[in-house]
């Protein structure tokens, strides 16, 4: 009886009428529709491949898709002969001819169908990129990866809050960085994942203090729902970390089936290092904000006088269901008034990578910071942690085997393998500093061109014949009596834009050249320069850490003074009592149009 009830319903339903399900059968593209749906990058990285296939098929007039379908070793050979001229400035290592490889063999699959490959045509692209490498000079030796310890990212934090060479259109990018460098090392998590963070991921609580203390423990929770995968959700992990000045010293995971990870992190007793604490930063944004629920906690030390009720474990203090879409970690943006931080707009992922190699520079460090500097030191400490198993590391990690971490994450740098053949004591914390980025700090390490070298750049042929096909342009204008931007959208414009875009790539590309040729001679001269200067009881170059600047703003003083000075006054019994260290930072956000102050003085260490 009640298939039949069923069945009247659904002919009483129109889109479910058989000649409903009869069309959508007959007109599914299935080609489209069984294609693996990847993320944005991804999903670019594919596009560009297709594009440039298309072009080369245009280019020797052949048919794209046919072409695809039939596939030649010739015509593989000769495709990315041609690809390697046309990317020869951005193309130029061997690893990258395998990913455009892998890339033209998916965008077979989209445009064709053809889910398999002739095994030879796989065999001899073995050979075809072999010999291509060869014949186009392709680099061959593996990129650097250098691990960011803990230790490193002290350095780092140092630099960005005392350095008068880190500047910012709006201060709240400091807090930001200092914030996304803290989790990025606590969590490991990717940088789509930290940038991805909205209020409504974000939960604090007061729990009891487990050794029975009457102060309540503050623990924030952070979800995060950008997880590298095919569109699809990976288990949930939850994971209670003790944050120490060396390493993360206990973490615990757990699996669910909520397809997001859950970071939560309690506060630290008796925080040895205030500069790498996240709670300071993130809860400086959240008060700047003015996110939580209760309009009457707009204060830190108000957070810290709550107390839990008799007979709970808990206080939840919640944060405001309006703001649950609002990212955390947002751009600046500009407005009559300046520069103001936007509600609804995320901060973008170029611009985190291009403030993290700035930072690194300016800290000088000789390899380049970024986000999976990070992420690699996170998965260093799990694997030398005595607590965590390879398997627990890789559910962390979310790497579907130890061959992952083995192949991308696990530092080159031995440990030390004299104390284990000998039966020594290892000097583990000498070789940790040794595999560390802090080793290279010189502040001496050129970081910009000279003039000099600015203007050995101009003359250089290539940049010079542009630069004159530019004034020959701009004379072709300046005949015609008319602007540039009057001429928006003729065929002299755009080929105008072509050349200028032309010339300062160009430009810049030589820059970078040259710059990389000035750090690597400075490396192998001037270790034998201080040596020398040693040995003859010459005085060795003063080293400046910081360089100085006449004023700074009066609140980044104070939250200089709060972090670096203020430990033993703020904290009392290992729990925030004043909260000054909150609210240093929170002024921090606030600086624009405030009084300022003489810069401090270098060499604070925490």
């Amino acid at each position: 009886m009640a298939p039949r009830q069923y069945g009247e319903a659904l002919a009483h339903t129109i889109e479910h009428c058989p000649e409903y399900y009869q069309q959508l059968e007959d007109g599914l593209d299935v080609l489209e529709l069984t294609q693996r749906v990847y993320k944005v990058g991804s999903e670019n990285m594919l596009g560009l491949v297709k594009n440039f296939w298309y072009q080369y098929c245009e280019f020797t007039k052949k048919n794209p898709v046919r072409t695809l379908e039939g596939i030649s070793i010739n015509v593989l050979y000769a495709f990315f002969d041609w690809l390697l001229r046309e990317r020869k400035d951005s193309l130029s290592a061997a690893s990258s001819l395998q990913t455009y490889w892998n890339a033209l063999c998916l965008v077979r699959k989209q445009e064709t169908g053809c889910h398999q490959l002739d095994p030879l045509i796989k065999s001899q692209m073995h050979g075809v990129r072999q010999r291509l490498a060869n014949a186009h000079n392709l680099r061959k030796d593996k990129k650097k990866k250098p691990v960011l310890h803990a230790e490193d990212e002290f350095e780092l934090l140092k630099t960005l809050y005392t350095s008068t060479e880190t500047t910012f259109p709006h201060e709240r990018y400091r807090i930001q960085l200092a914030l996304i460098m803290q989790l990025a090392g606590i969590t490991g998590n990717r940088p789509s994942a930290l940038l991805a963070v909205r209020y409504q991921h974000i939960k604090v609580t007061l729990l009891e203090d487990p050794d029975g203390g009457e102060q309540p423990r503050v623990l924030i929770e952070i979800m995060f729902n950008h997880t590298k995968g095919y569109l699809g959700e990976k288990d949930a992990y939850i994971f209670q970390f003790h944050i120490t000045f060396a390493v993360i010293s206990r973490c615990i995971a757990v699996a669910n089936q909520r397809g997001r990870n859950e970071f939560g992190i309690p506060d630290v007793p008796n925080e040895p290092c205030l500069l790498l604490c996240p709670h300071i930063t993130m809860l400086a944004l959240l008060f700047a904000d003015q996110a939580f629920a209760a309009s009457s906690l707009t204060a830190p030390e108000q957070l810290f006088s709550l107390r839990i009720a008799p007979g709970q474990k808990q206080l939840l203090v919640p944060l405001k269901e309006e703001m649950a879409e609002r990212p955390l970690f947002r751009r600046c943006k500009n407005a009559v008034r300046g520069v103001q931080i936007s509600e609804e707009e995320a901060l973008a992922d170029t611009t985190l990578r291009r403030q993290m190699t700035a930072l690194g520079s300016i800290a000088g460090m000789e390899l380049p910071t970024g986000p999976y500097t990070f992420r690699r030191g996170n998965g260093q400490a799990l694997d030398n942690s005595s607590e965590i198993t390879d398997a627990q590391r890789n559910i962390i990690l979310q790497h579907h085997s130890s061959s992952v971490f083995q192949k991308n994450y696990a530092s080159r740098y031995m440990p030390d393998t004299q104390a284990a053949y000998r039966g020594l004591k290892p000097q583990t914390a000498l070789m940790r500093a040794a595999s560390g980025m802090s080793r290279t700090i010189d502040p001496r390490r050129p970081r910009r061109l000279n003039l000099a070298q600015q203007a050995e750049v101009d003359r250089h042929p290539e940049v010079k014949l542009l630069r004159r096909r530019l004034k020959l342009l701009l004379q072709t204008f300046q005949d015609q009596k008319r602007s540039i931007a009057s001429a928006k959208g003729t065929p002299l414009y755009n080929h105008y834009r072509q050349v200028y875009h032309a010339h300062r790539s160009l430009r810049r590309r030589h820059e970078k050249a040259l710059l990389t040729e000035v750090k690597e001679r400075y490396k192998k001269e001037q270790p034998v320069i201080d040596i020398q200067h040693q040995l003859k009881g010459l005085p060795v170059t003063e080293q400046q850490n910081l360089q100085a600047a006449e004023y700074v703003f009066a609140e980044r003083v104070q939250a200089i003074d709060a972090l670096f000075y203020l430990r033993h006054i703020i904290y009392r019994r290992g729990v925030p009592t004043a909260g000054s260290s909150y609210q240093c930072v929170d002024r921090t956000l606030q600086e624009a149009g405030k009084p300022r102050l003489p810069a401090p003085q270098s060499g604070h260490s925490g």
